[in-house]
């Protein structure tokens, strides 16, 4: 039995942004076309040394193929200067349940939270949005930038975090990737000013309570929430959901049973279930998008797996073609 590994500088190499936003759409439609099988998403916590670990398996029915992600979030690395996050992918044939592939996933990750929040843009945001506000300076909160910028013209990034430092490393990361991402990226005293002047709000943190009040937000605005991802946590506070002419989420299955962003207001009774749309309901025409100029819309996601094997299938196929990674005879294939 072989199998092909693959780095992240040969993810890097195969797939975008921009082929990412579009690949999104991909996973989203099988989503709701009840083609994938999402297992289990499961957590394993450890106390000493402080962290967590994720499992994210997914299905194809019709033999075309399965996965898992495994995702490492160890609080304390930061301290060791290294990342808090740390992934692996692995595909497996859906034929004969054989290993096939297996690759650095941190990098997918990336790439895969910031094309969903692009893809919602395409649908949610108005086409003239010039500005954005990050609420949070990390990896996430990279990842948003870049996908919008792949999508808008954007001239001016607002950015507020509880850390100067870590804001003065955002904007030098971003500065240096440049493209199109905007050189105007700057660092404001506060969340508020921050959301105020924005086209676009993005809360991008791992904060148990709101960071974003709807009471700042101005007509015309999206906002999207792609940081806290538990039942009693959230980024936006009830009134930003309630103000929202569309509310949109990645999946039913997963932000109405682990995402308090959705499950506090609607604990409260300041919204109802049948208002929240998937976003493959979204893309194919099921549920509308943004209908005016002056709607302000709402963006939840907390990653489905469906987008993790997707996106791995379509790194690995692109890899294949170019004869890329390293291929390891591994047995176990003995009758």
């Amino acid at each position: 039995m072989k199998i092909r590994v693959l780095s992240e500088s040969d993810c890097r190499a195969v797939l975008d942004m921009a082929a990412a936003i579009d690949i999104q759409a991909e996973a989203f439609g099988l989503l709701a076309a009840g083609k994938s099988v999402e297992g289990l998403r499961s957590f394993a916590t450890s106390e000493e040394p402080p962290g967590v670990a994720i499992f994210n398996p997914c299905f194809l029915r019709g033999g075309a193929g399965y996965g898992i992600k495994v995702v490492s979030d160890f609080y304390d690395n930061d301290k060791k200067r290294i990342p808090r996050m740390s992934a692996l992918v692995a595909l497996f044939d859906g034929s004969t349940g054989f290993p096939k592939t297996v690759m650095e996933a941190g990098y997918l990750t990336d790439l895969r939270t910031g094309a969903g929040t692009g893809l919602a843009a395409r649908y949610l945001a108005r086409k003239a949005s010039r500005t954005v506000a990050i609420i949070g300076a990390g990896r996430v909160a990279r990842n948003q930038l870049e996908a919008l910028a792949t999508l808008f013209d954007l001239k001016t990034v607002w950015l507020a975090t509880r850390t100067p430092a870590r804001g003065h490393d955002f904007i030098r990361r971003m500065k240096a990737r440049g493209g199109r991402i905007p050189a105007d990226i700057r660092l404001v005293a506060s969340r508020e000013e921050a959301v105020r002047r924005a086209d676009i709000v993005v809360a991008a943190t791992t904060s148990e309570t709101p960071v974003v009040e709807g009471k700042w937000l101005r007509p015309g605005t999206f906002v999207a929430s792609a940081g806290a991802y538990e039942p009693t946590t959230r980024e936006v506070d009830t009134d930003t959901v309630r103000r929202a002419a569309r509310r949109v989420i990645d999946s039913r299955k997963d932000c109405l049973e682990h995402a308090g962003d959705f499950m506090i207001p609607e604990k409260e009774g300041a919204i109802a279930r049948e208002s929240i749309a998937e976003i493959a309901e979204v893309v194919s025409g099921a549920r509308p998008g943004r209908q005016s100029e002056e709607e302000i819309t709402y963006y939840k996601s907390i990653g489905v797996p469906i987008q993790d094997l997707v996106t791995a299938q379509h790194i690995e196929r692109r890899a294949l073609a170019r004869g890329m990674g390293a291929v390891l005879e591994i047995g176990g294939d003995e009758l």
